[in-house]
């Protein structure tokens, strides 16, 4: 008897110790990493963490506990970080879905708020990705809203528009200093579709470059 309940007791133990989640380096290999830090923006939380290769906090800045990554950060030369991010409650979102996005933010070493910009609405929104430029601006990946009427007008067979409407995709080019929008690419704009002839963008999608 004794020892049936030393085995329950130790396996009861070995598998605490496995459900527990493990904080901090797993493994460190420092022929296989390079020099520097490791910038971390975990999903399902709000904050982003600068490491180094011993897993050590450096540094962090504190998001509102009502948001979520939306879905990248990076730091700048200057000590500055641009980070996106989302409101932890998307039921209210007209566009969702994974990776979604909603504001970009540049925040000081402080965590000080410096600049903020924020496209989610009926028609748009910001996901997944953000690009630092090297004149200073932001590209932004974002998703389009189009109607079904728009999609069979350019093209689309109607047994494929889910819920009467498509998400096409677009990037722009935003410009801190002025919140100004000075550049747009959409994939609306470069379509060719082999499905419908009558439409101006019929032709052979192979010979598309």
């Amino acid at each position: 008897m004794n020892r049936i309940i030393l085995l329950i007791l130790i396996f009861a133990i070995g598998n605490s110790s496995y459900s527990q989640r493990t904080v901090g380096l797993i493994s460190y290999k420092p022929w296989k990493v390079f020099e520097g830090y490791n910038l971390i923006y975990p999903h399902n939380q709000s904050d982003v963490f600068l490491l180094n290769n011993c897993g050590e906090i450096v540094h962090k800045w504190e998001g509102e506990d009502d948001t979520r990554p939306g879905n990248t950060a990076y730091i700048l030369e200057n000590g500055n970080l641009v980070k996106t991010s989302r409101s932890s409650n998307f039921m209210g979102d007209p566009i969702w879905a994974g990776g979604g996005g909603a504001t970009v933010e540049i925040r000081s070493w402080e965590n000080e708020l410096l600049w903020s910009y924020t496209l989610n609405n009926d028609t748009a929104r910001l996901h997944h990705d953000i690009a630092i430029l090297p004149n200073g601006n932001i590209a932004m990946i974002a998703w389009e809203l189009k109607t079904e009427e728009e999609a069979i007008e350019a093209g689309r067979n109607p047994d494929l528009i889910a819920d009467g409407e498509v998400w096409s995709e677009m990037i722009m080019e935003v410009k801190p200093q002025t919140d100004e929008v000075v550049w747009v690419w959409k994939a609306w704009d470069h379509l060719i579709q082999d499905y419908d002839e009558t439409k101006a963008n019929f032709g052979i999608i192979g010979d598309k470059t």
